[in-house]
């Protein structure tokens, strides 16, 4: 591919769509959208509804000023037009991955419902075989959600429970967070070095 053609098609530029919906642990989120601005990636972030009222109980914070430190490609679940609204899109970004993901948000891409952007924008990743990453972050899970889960992953998305490992002796709950946005970005493909890996 020559050098125009590049430039044209967007082949040689780092973007990951970041999704932020409403479960807590918002600062696996926030921290996502930290680290991969440190890497130069061009982030797209959606951020739900619910995902603001979450953050402003749990961590106190505004979530969209926050994540406005870090890109302007930020988009609210209302925004259809956006970018990512489209699957042709979903080519030319390393992949998509909602951190956290709620149980709402897995409910309504497991049956294909489109309606707001955060899942309109995961399905078209599923339609596209393009990568997708749920970090749910909810305890326990019942027959419902494991149902749920399991027809993502089907489909080709890629459930991963927001489970921090202690093989890594964290010291400070940063570690703990590191370690769960470092396996989120391994599976997108997005090397790192935000925790340490297990070795014998």
């Amino acid at each position: 591919m020559d050098e125009a053609m590049v430039k044209k098609t967007g082949a040689n530029r780092k973007k990951v769509v970041i999704g932020i919906s409403g479960a807590s642990g918002i600062i696996y989120g926030l921290r996502t959208v930290e680290v991969l601005k440190n890497y130069g990636y061009e982030e797209y972030v959606i951020i739900s509804n619910a995902a603001i009222k979450v953050a402003e109980k749990e961590n106190e914070i505004d979530i969209v000023n926050e994540v406005k430190k870090f890109t302007s490609n930020i988009f609210m679940e209302d925004e259809i037009d956006a970018p990512t609204s489209s699957s042709s899109f979903t080519t030319i970004t390393k992949g998509m991955v909602i951190i956290p993901c709620s149980i709402n948000t897995l409910a309504y891409i497991a049956h294909g419902f489109s309606s707001n952007l955060l899942t309109r924008s995961a399905i078209n990743y599923l339609r596209s075989r393009q990568k997708l990453v749920l970090v749910i972050r909810e305890t326990p899970l019942g027959q419902i959600e494991l149902y749920n889960a399991l027809k993502v992953s089907r489909a080709g998305g890629i459930i991963m429970p927001a489970s921090p490992g202690f093989y890594i002796k964290p010291k400070t709950i940063q570690d703990l967070i590191d370690f769960i946005v470092g396996k989120a970005l391994d599976l997108l493909g997005i090397r790192n070095e935000l925790y340490k890996r297990w070795s014998k």
